[in-house]
């Protein structure tokens, strides 16, 4: 912040997040308040959950519930190919959402729909707006037909936000957000981040587990760094990003919050010596706002996390470890790091 091109004052606006975990939600949080401060009313299209963490983070606008895509990863088969098997039903997610969205707006007068990578939420009959990083998909088979069919989508809105600096030197999500060719309608805005970078303080935690994102993987990370971590002398923060209970007792080490609210984040980011996270690009966002690093384990076969958790190894110094190595030895090297 502050972000830029948004030039838009005194208009009802609905804006409708993904539900591919919280990120989505999370990144939209200093977009609603900037849209706020400029005189914007808003109406916020989310799921049950979305709107439970919203609802910490913001006030003064309307809540009205539309399902979400329920992406499931897989236990064991490459996420690509996770995500293929479930793409006519995803598909017909889109166009449940595209009327959802036609029927609403016959009910309610709209100036501005705004979508955080939602295919199907656009309309022709007013001005229809798209967020996404993802322009240049990383597919690990037929990557130029997916960008293809990716731009096609896009193309259904009038403008593309996106997220990130328009300087290729200084991108946070490199080759993923270089439009396509035929992509006219893209405008870079600046990262969305929700923190300020502060004093440093009394360090309470000596790691911060930060998780997040569609299940069974979300699950299988937390149980296998609770394996790893359990029966040791380290104080530890564990941000679950999830309601669903705690498959396994904690000792008294582990300080869990399910849903965090940004100040309960700051808190945490403040007063922890190290980081482990998923690398998803609205964590990597917050983290580059607040001057931190982390260690990223990418969900493995999401080529996105893959992609930019080794971009970032690179450019930022950040430290990368594949799901497969977790170990008790491989988390203690990187705790005991500098």
């Amino acid at each position: 912040m502050p972000l830029t091109q948004l030039d838009l004052f005194n208009k009802k606006i609905l804006l409708a997040p993904l539900d591919w975990g919280l990120g989505h939600a999370a990144r939209c949080v200093p977009l609603i308040k900037q849209l706020q401060q400029q005189k914007n009313s808003l109406v916020i299209a989310c799921t049950t959950v979305q709107k439970s963490f919203l609802q910490q983070e913001i006030t003064g606008v309307t809540y009205v519930y539309l399902f979400g895509y329920n992406v499931r990863y897989a236990s064991t088969l490459p996420l690509w190919i996770k995500i293929a098997w479930q793409m006519p039903r995803l598909c017909m997610v889109v166009r449940r959402e595209n009327k959802w969205l036609a029927n609403y707006l016959q009910k309610d007068k709209i100036d501005i729909v705004i979508s955080d990578n939602r295919f199907g939420f656009y309309s022709k009959e007013v001005e229809s707006i798209f967020i996404t990083h993802q322009l240049n998909i990383q597919s690990p088979a037929l990557k130029k037909l997916v960008n293809v069919v990716n731009a096609s989508f896009i193309k259904n809105f009038n403008t593309c936000w996106i997220p990130d600096y328009e300087k290729e030197q200084d991108r946070l999500s490199g080759v993923l957000s270089q439009p396509e060719q035929s992509l006219k309608n893209t405008i870079f805005i600046g990262p969305l981040n929700r923190f300020e970078k502060k004093e440093t303080q009394e360090k309470k935690y000596d790691l911060l587990i930060l998780l997040s994102g569609p299940e069974p993987q979300r699950t299988w990370l937390e149980e296998k760094l609770i394996s790893v971590l359990l029966n040791t002398n380290y104080k530890i923060a564990l941000v679950r990003g999830s309601y669903l209970p705690l498959s396994t007792k904690l000792h008294g080490n582990f300080h869990v919050t399910d849903i965090a609210s940004t100040s309960q984040l700051q808190e945490l980011f403040n007063s922890s010596e190290k980081i482990i996270c998923r690398s998803g690009y609205s964590t990597l966002m917050d983290l580059h706002a607040l001057g931190l690093k982390a260690l990223l384990i990418p969900t493995s076969g999401q080529t996105e996390q893959e992609y930019l958790a080794t971009y970032w190894k690179d450019k930022f110094g950040f430290t990368f470890l594949e799901q497969k190595n977790i170990s008790k030895e491989n988390i203690e090297i990187y705790l005991l790091s500098k």
